[in-house]
């Protein structure tokens, strides 16, 4: 059983060893002793002191005490040797202790490694410190809670041009005495250097009786929750409070300027004023009338433009229509012949008939006469589609302008949209993420024609009704237009044949197939490209992407074949 001597040994805080000083055998030691050094307590016990100790002090000492020569030690460093050969560094104390007429030394160490690397650690973040405060530009004075200076910089000294020998004397008393001199409001300079204990920030300007304004500011200093001392910055700020006061005193006279001008303004305004609402009435009938004017031009220059295309393509669609009703009626005539043949057949001979019977299962004539039917009502159908393409046309004409200017394409984007308003609001809620995107060189009218095209077949792909998303946005060379919806989306098989012309998913009659086509145009026209990602369910999001910094050359402008 553990005796309570060596329990109490074994809960000190300390190494604790006890020597014979004959023999010098350590003939007690705790827990801690053998944990730091790597024994057990056993093993240490079978040990002499100097098998520890093993610095050249402590084995002379021992020696001595060996001899007879016993010395108390109070806390001093030494070297302890581990059982692995490693050296520890200690604070020990050495004491006597009489017992039953016989003396012993009571050897007490602490292992100070880790204290050594703490001081370290804390002596690089001082230097640290010293440097930084040595760095800065300000003036930097800390005052611990007994009104002691605990540190400042150069800068400082030489801001208040501190006398050597008071910072070699270490005089804080005449250094804060000397500062508060140098200030107008003595008063107040030496209060603020004596309020350490403030947990409050201040922010102050000093003016100095050489004409110098410096700005102090404080902060406190903590130690846990407790005001330990407080650290004063002084910056001069002479010029800045010169600038200001001059500046202030500029904006008065300018402010004083602006209220006899503007007294001057009001009076004129006055005189002017009966005048500007005479031509008020004026101006507004003239805008009516140029409003009306630029309307009437622009609806003649659609008109033309629709007249010249229907005039292109109504020409040859015409007659082939005029000769398809001439073709049906023909074909009608000889159905009748053909039917007086077959009421008289039975007259011819029979070998006759037989040829006749033979060459018409040959022929399939029954079916020939049903499908020409057939064919001419699906041909005068393919021609009205193709009447049907020319009125589009019409609609897209103003793709043909070649005007190139500088254009907001996000202003473009919302007169598009006032525009196919009708064929959206039913359908989708429109989200507009603009992003501000710089203006371009393009032909804007042909870019619009690209946005309604997009526009309304985002609409048709919406079933039901969902939402349609407009983004944009720009780099140093490109601007993005981003028109999303979340309609059922294009089929991955259909995917690389949207921009075919007359490609349509739509029904018979629905759709020409020439509205992505024509879109892929004018933006290849405009050295851009459109990009088109889609999710059968999800939706479909078409990007058009356009340089920002394009070289028109002549005979390769945008409008000159952007609507081919």
């Amino acid at each position: 059983m553990i005796s309570l001597e060596q329990k109490m040994l074994d809960h000190s805080a300390s190494m604790v060893l006890l020597v014979d000083p004959n023999g010098l055998q350590i003939v007690r030691a705790n827990r801690l002793a053998g944990q730091v050094l790597g024994y057990t307590v056993e093993e240490l016990l079978a040990r002499k002191i100097i098998d520890i100790e093993s610095s050249l002090p402590d084995v002379f000492y021992w020696e001595e005490v060996a001899a007879g020569s016993f010395t108390e030690i109070e806390w001093q460093e030494g070297l302890y040797c581990g059982a692995d050969g490693e050296l520890i560094e200690v604070s020990k104390s050495i004491s006597l202790i009489q017992h039953e007429d016989k003396t012993y030394l009571l050897v007490q160490a602490r292992d100070i490694r880790q204290e050594r690397k703490t001081e370290e650690q804390l002596e690089q973040t001082l230097s640290r410190l010293r440097a930084t405060l040595e760095a800065t530009g300000n003036g930097i004075l800390a005052i611990d809670w007994h009104g002691r200076i605990v540190s400042m910089n150069r800068m400082f000294s030489a801001m208040w041009a501190i006398p050597d020998e008071l910072l070699e004397q270490h005089k804080d008393d005449a250094v804060i005495d000397h500062v508060s001199s140098l200030v107008k409001e003595q008063a107040a300079c030496r209060e603020r250097l004596s309020a350490i204990v403030d947990s409050e920030a201040s922010d102050e300007h000093f003016n100095l009786a050489d004409g110098r304004v410096f700005e102090c500011k404080s902060r406190p200093q903590y130690l846990g929750e407790h005001i330990v001392g407080r650290v004063f910055s002084f910056a001069d700020v002479t010029r800045r409070v010169a600038a200001e006061d001059a500046l202030r005193e500029s904006r008065d006279e300018l402010e004083r300027r602006v209220e006899q001008r503007t007294a001057e303004l009001q009076s004129a305004n006055s005189d002017l004023q009966a005048e500007r609402e005479q031509q008020a009435a004026l101006i507004a009938r003239l805008e009516e009338a140029q409003s009306q004017l630029i309307q009437s031009e622009k609806m003649a220059s659609i008109g033309q433009l629709a007249a010249g295309v229907a005039h292109e393509i109504n020409n040859p669609v015409g007659f082939v229509k005029s000769n398809l009703g001439t073709l049906q009626r023909y074909i009608a005539d000889i159905g009748k012949v053909l039917n007086a043949y077959a009421e008289i057949e039975h007259e011819l001979g029979e070998a006759s008939q037989l040829n006749v019977t033979q060459l018409k299962k040959e022929l399939d004539l029954d079916y020939l006469q049903q499908d020409l039917e057939v064919l001419l009502a699906e041909t005068n159908d393919g021609v009205q589609r193709v009447q049907d393409i020319v009125r589009d046309l019409k609609n897209f004409s103003h793709v043909s302008s070649s005007e190139i200017v500088l254009a907001n394409l996000e202003m473009g984007l919302d007169s598009t949209l006032n525009v196919v308003w009708n064929e959206l609001k039913y359908k989708a809620k429109v989200v507009k993420e603009y992003a501000a995107i710089p203006e371009i060189m393009c032909a804007p009218s042909q870019l619009n024609q690209v946005f309604m095209n997009l526009l309304v077949n985002a609409s048709q792909a919406i079933e039901e009704h969902g939402q349609i998303t407009i983004r944009t946005a720009s780099s140093a060379d490109e601007v993005r237009v981003e028109i999303e919806d979340t309609g059922r989306g294009i089929p991955p098989e259909n995917l690389s044949r949207i921009f075919e012309p007359f490609f349509t998913t739509k029904p018979v009659g629905k759709g020409t197939g020439l509205g992505l086509s024509l879109s892929y145009g004018i933006v290849r026209k405009h050295h851009g490209r459109i990009e088109v990602s889609s999710e059968v369910g999800k939706g479909t999001r078409f990007t058009v992407i356009l340089p920002r910094h394009v070289d028109y050359a002549a005979g390769d402008s945008a409008g000159e074949n952007g609507a081919k």
